[in-house]
């Protein structure tokens, strides 16, 4: 196995790395956590939003 490709054993498959992502712990509007993976370096309002569009089902971009 290459470096560029991760076993995922769950799956028997194989897939390219997340490379450029990261998970990142947000807050949802009402205080709970939550954990997303976003493209390193996004702001951390960024990710609060994105976990709050995941939430209520909102594609990006509305």
């Amino acid at each position: 196995m290459s470096n560029d490709e991760v076993y995922d054993d769950e799956q028997e498959r194989r897939r390219p790395p997340l490379l450029g992502t990261e998970m990142r712990e947000a807050t949802l509007p009402d205080g709970t956590q939550a954990v997303v993976v976003v493209q390193a370096g996004t702001s951390q309002a960024e990710v609060d939003e994105k976990a709050a569009r995941m939430r209520r089902g909102t594609p990006e971009g509305k």
